[in-house]
């Protein structure tokens, strides 16, 4: 990513130039066997960092593991892992789950724990997915894409 602005030792940033080092812009990926819509799905990009935060609803019986393309990720290099935080959503108990993200083979998954479980997010883990259950994540990960 090339230097927006021509900085030189001691330089003062303005407003201007700081809000336009990084700014959220929409990305819809697709998703392995799952279906359902994007409440939200914003992504930053910051030399090497992406940061993407984003909703996914259900609806309806699911199959398979979650699994959705990462933004930036253009065949270049992404190191595998992440940072970040979730919730799994069950909508028909009212129940939320921890969902860890994490970066597999160019995609973002989930992880759920459970006291010494843990376990990929998948059409029955942690519940049995259904119409209106949903994942919200903050997701953070290295790329060179």
């Amino acid at each position: 990513m090339a230097n927006p602005f021509p900085f030189s030792s001691g330089a003062v940033l303005t407003a201007a130039e700081l809000n336009a080092v990084g700014e959220w812009t929409d990305y819809t990926p697709t998703t392995t066997s799952w279906t359902g819509s994007f409440e939200y799905s914003k992504t930053i990009r910051i030399g090497e960092l992406v940061i993407w935060k984003g909703r996914f609803d259900t609806d309806g019986a699911q199959s398979g593991t979650l699994t959705m393309t990462l933004p930036y990720s253009d065949g270049g290099l992404t190191r595998g892992g992440s940072g970040g935080s979730g919730i799994a959503y069950d909508a028909s108990a009212d129940n939320s789950f921890a969902a860890s993200p994490y970066v597999a083979s160019g995609n973002l998954q989930f992880i759920e724990s459970q006291a010494n479980n843990q376990t990929a997010i998948n059409s029955t883990s942690p519940f049995t997915w259904a119409n209106g259950d949903s994942i919200r994540w903050l997701a953070f990960y290295e790329t060179d894409a």
